[in-house]
């Protein structure tokens, strides 16, 4: 191969790389435009739903499967919000929490926030529900650790003694 035959097949290449680049860009500024519309929705939701709670307080003719059908269509807006927050993770290298939901590096093998396991590895895909976390025993605060190590008081001899 020439030198011109080398600069054409590597300048398909880069070509190719910027466009799949261009394309992932693209792909996820439609995730985050799905999910502003999808924020908008909820709030919308909670609006009317709150309007609706005040309304039929007002006049005492609250029906309670009219709020159910607003508080279930409010979770599935959720449930699709956090489905495409997934992906926008996934597709940015991020992990997330499971116990707290903080948003973590996709190197990263521990929760910044609260240090949880991020290894997932073979315990759930994205999108299905994380695994069941160990109820964590209850730290003792500083003030009951410094008690604790503060020494016993000596009995002194009274000064009548």
């Amino acid at each position: 191969m020439s030198f011109l035959d080398d600069v054409i097949v590597n300048a398909a290449a880069a070509f190719d790389t910027v466009g799949k680049m261009a394309n992932d860009v693209v792909d996820r500024s439609k995730v985050r435009f799905s999910s502003a519309e999808l924020k908008n929705k909820i709030s919308t939701q909670f609006e009317t739903l709150g309007r609706y709670i005040y309304d039929t307080h007002e006049s005492g003719n609250t029906d309670p499967s009219v709020v159910n059908q607003y508080v279930g269509e409010i979770t599935v807006l959720i449930s699709e919000l956090k489905t495409l927050q997934d992906t926008l993770n996934v597709a940015n290298g991020k992990l997330v929490c499971p116990r707290c939901a903080c948003t973590n590096s996709s190197d990263s093998l521990f929760c910044k926030k609260c240090g949880t396991s991020l290894d997932f590895s073979n315990a759930y895909t994205v999108g299905s529900q994380p695994p069941a976390q160990p109820a964590q025993e209850e730290k003792p605060s500083e003030a009951e650790i410094a008690d604790e190590a503060a020494p016993e008081p000596k009995d002194e001899p009274k000064a009548d003694e």
